[in-house]
C-alpha cells in the first residue's frame, strides 16, 4: 500500500551535521525536503511515489545564506526564490538568476520554493537552470564523507537525473560573478506572463569589447531532456565582430543545436525556431 502524507515519517534535524548523519544510514535516510513546491505536488499527483521518510532541510542555518567572495556569489541551497530576487549581490552579479527567480509561480511559491529544490528536481523546464549554467559555477554537495564540487554543466545527467549519490544533499552553489562590463539576459516564453510553465526559456552572459564578442555563454531550457549550453553557438561567435552576419549565423546554429520534442505545451519545430530567435535577441540587444 502506498504511503500517505499522514504516514510519512518526516525528520527535522537541527543542523546540517544531523541531516547528513540521517542520510548516511539506509534505516534513517529520507528524501530531502525544503519548500516542497515541486515534491508535494508530484507526490500528491502520483508522478513520484511518496517516500516513507523525508528530511526537512529548509530551516538548516548552514543552507540559508548568500555570501560573496572576490570572484563569486555563494548561495545556500535553502535560499528561496524571493531571497534570490531581492539579494543585492545576486541582482548585481547574477542578474539573470534574479530575473528568473522573479518569474517562478506567484508570491507564495517564491517565498517557499528554494534554489536547491529547483535544481534537485532536475526538470528540463526548471527556470533557474539556464541562469545557473551560464555562470560556469559548481554545485556543492555533502555527505558524512565530506563535500565535493560538481560543475553545474555536468550536474544534470538525464531527465530528472543528477550526479548525486543517495546519501548526498545539495548544500550550496558557487557561481562566478559576471565580469565587469558584461551583461546577462533572461528570457521566458510561456502561454501567459505569470505562473506558467515555460515553452522555452534561456539565459545569456555577454561581453563585448571593441565591437567584438569577447564572451558569449548561452543556455536554453525545455528543448532537451536537460537544460543545455549551446556550445556550438558560443564557439561560432566568440571573437567575431558583433554584426548581422554573426547574429544570423548564431540564430541558425542555435535552431539546429537543440532536439526538442512535441508535448502538451508546444511543438518541436516551434521550439527550435524560438531558440534561434531567442539567441538572436540576446545578441541584438548589444548592437546599440
Amino acid at each position: 500500500m502506498a504511503t500517505t502524507f499522514e504516514e510519512m515519517n518526516c525528520a527535522f534535524p537541527a543542523n546540517l551535521a544531523e541531516a547528513l548523519e540521517l542520510m548516511s544510514d539506509e534505516q534513517t535516510r529520507g528524501r530531502p525536503l525544503a519548500g516542497g513546491t515541486d515534491l508535494m505536488v508530484q507526490w500528491e499527483s502520483g508522478v513520484l511515489p511518496m517516500p516513507e521518510r523525508a528530511i526537512s532541510v529548509k530551516h538548516l542555518p548552514e543552507l540559508r545564506t548568500i555570501e560573496e567572495s572576490d570572484d563569486a556569489v555563494i548561495i545556500g541551497s535553502a535560499v528561496t526564490h524571493m531571497q534570490l530576487r531581492r539579494s543585492d549581490a545576486v541582482v548585481r552579479y547574477l542578474p539573470s538568476l534574479a530575473d528568473a527567480a522573479a518569474t517562478i509561480g506567484g508570491y507564495q511559491i517564491q517565498t517557499m520554493g528554494t534554489v536547491g529544490g529547483s535544481v534537485a528536481n532536475a526538470s528540463p523546464a526548471g527556470d533557474l537552470a539556464p541562469s545557473i549554467m551560464i555562470s560556469d559555477g559548481d554545485v556543492i554537495v555533502a555527505s558524512v564523507r565530506g563535500e565535493r564540487a560538481i560543475p553545474v554543466n555536468e550536474f544534470w545527467t538525464g531527465y530528472r537525473k543528477t550526479d548525486m549519490a543517495e546519501d548526498e544533499i545539495i548544500v550550496r552553489f558557487r557561481l562566478p560573478k559576471m565580469p565587469e562590463g558584461a551583461c546577462e539576459v533572461w528570457r521566458k516564453l510561456g502561454p501567459r506572463k505569470a505562473q506558467a510553465i515555460s515553452k522555452v526559456m534561456g539565459s545569456c552572459r555577454l561581453l563585448i569589447s571593441d565591437g567584438h564578442i569577447e564572451q558569449f555563454r548561452v543556455a536554453i531550457g525545455s528543448v532537451a531532456p536537460v537544460c543545455v549550453r549551446l556550445r556550438a553557438v558560443e564557439e561560432l561567435v566568440t571573437g567575431k565582430p558583433l554584426n548581422e552576419e554573426a547574429i544570423a549565423a548564431a540564430e541558425a546554429c542555435a535552431a539546429e543545436s537543440v532536439k526538442p520534442i512535441d508535448d502538451i505545451r508546444s511543438k518541436a519545430d516551434y521550439r527550435k525556431w524560438v531558440t534561434g530567435r531567442m539567441v538572436r535577441g540576446f545578441l541584438e540587444q548589444s548592437l546599440g
